[in-house]
């Protein structure tokens, strides 16, 4: 009992700093609002910053599932818990384009990248079997809590503080969070893994070798383009195109995200209750209807009609994304999961890195208009539903033993 309350104890604790990780996502987008007022920074520029922190957190992925399997998961979480908080105070010294790039792209590769693998090994490790999935899709759901609480704090704070101090009092208190899960969680959960004669770190060639992780890369790199398009531009969009306050737009991103958090976290249950072993098709029912609902928001000129569909395409990106990065710790043996994820993870994610760009860029094109931009974002939803019809399951693996370090 004692060891189950502490699991229990410990997996808050990562949801908070799995939150902290969405947390600084969230609110570079509405920050970045008053930093290009500030900086004199325009369309193009906004998505390069945007877009500079996931080619660091691609880069860096790799690396980190191989740390994580060398080192634990636990110190592995702890660090990068820790960066964030340092990496968001120093953004608020920020004075320059280049010094916000530079600092954008250290947080993506030394303090995020990290953090995802990490905790999909020490779910795999420390999780029953039969609740990995569902424990996994309630980490990812942490996206859509950060979502709702990100918006309603940060938007007050950048209009009394401005988004300097604002950054100071984010990186503070998030640096205070890596302190209490370094006390909270007990140095026997998330050690490294290991099985019995063999090495818990595989070869770059037998990954790439498994079909899975292949379907999983392009599912991923489409989904993430999909819903870091639509999360890291959505503050613009209805500043620029509505001319919102930062309070109304908080508001309306508060609300969108709080049906990202519902529809990620019952995604896992609905799945686990009526879509256990389909999960392919709930993810291509996802996606089919987040790209419709995208495409009907480069449609409507209509403020309330514009935040239904948001709100609906935000909803089934988290539905999708939470299903599909839950795969891995259904698919891989245990002592493949870091390793796997982490280059799943790596691949993927670069599609956050290349749809705010390329939205970045149809903007500029279309003289300030979102219309295609939201149209792109409909096709990648649909091609990561293809995508993941291929997916092929596999056996359960056994059981690890833990090691000490």
């Amino acid at each position: 009992m004692e060891i189950a309350k502490q699991r229990k104890t410990s997996l808050i604790l990562i949801f908070l700093g799995y939150s902290c990780v969405y947390l600084d996502k969230t609110i570079i987008g509405m920050s970045i609002i008053p930093m290009a007022q500030d900086l004199g920074i325009d369309a193009s520029q906004k998505g390069l910053i945007l877009s500079t922190f996931f080619l660091g957190y691609t880069l860096f992925q790799i690396p980190f599932g191989y740390l994580g399997n060398r080192f634990g998961s636990r110190k592995i979480m702890i660090f990068s818990v820790l960066l964030i908080g340092a990496l968001m105070f120093f953004l608020g010294l920020g004075f320059s384009l280049l010094y916000v790039l530079l600092i954008r792209f250290c947080a993506g590769s030394f303090a995020h990248a990290g953090y995802p693998s990490a905790v999909s090994g020490f779910i795999t490790k420390e999780v029953p079997t039969d609740q990995r999935g569902p424990v996994q899709s309630s980490m990812i759901a942490s996206s859509g809590f950060a979502s709702v609480v990100g918006p309603l704090v940060a938007a007050p704070c950048l209009v009394a503080f401005g988004w300097k101090n604002t950054y100071f009092i984010y990186g503070i208190v998030v640096s205070l969070l890596a302190v209490i899960m370094l006390k909270g969680i007990p140095q026997r959960f998330g050690q490294k893994m290991s099985t019995k004669g063999k090495n818990t770190n595989l070869g770059l060639t037998e990954v790439l070798k498994d079909q899975n992780v292949w379907v999983l890369v392009l599912s991923s790199f489409f989904m993430n383009a999909a819903f870091y398009g639509l999360t890291s531009w959505q503050a613009s969009y209805l500043v620029d195109t509505f001319h919102l306050t930062m309070g109304q737009t908080s508001g309306l991103t508060a609300a969108i995200g709080a049906v990202l958090m519902a529809t990620a976290m019952g995604s896992g249950i609905i799945v686990k209750k009526y879509f256990l072993h389909r999960e392919k098709g709930f993810i291509l029912t996802a996606a089919l209807i987040g790209g419709l609902a995208a495409f009907a928001t480069s449609l409507t000129s209509n403020l309330i009609v514009c935040g239904f569909f948001l709100a609906i395409a935000v909803g089934c990106a988290g539905c999708a994304f939470s299903t599909l990065m839950s795969m891995p710790v259904k698919l891989f043996k245990a002592e493949e999961v870091s390793t796997k994820y982490s280059i799943i993870n790596a691949v993927g994610v670069s599609g956050g890195f290349f749809a705010p760009i390329v939205m970045g860029q149809l903007v500029d094109l279309a003289n300030g208009s979102y219309a295609s931009a939201f149209i792109f974002i409909a096709i990648t939803f649909g091609l990561s539903g293809l995508i993941a019809l291929v997916i092929q399951k596999k056996k359960e693996a056994a059981p690890l033993e833990m090691t000490e370090n």
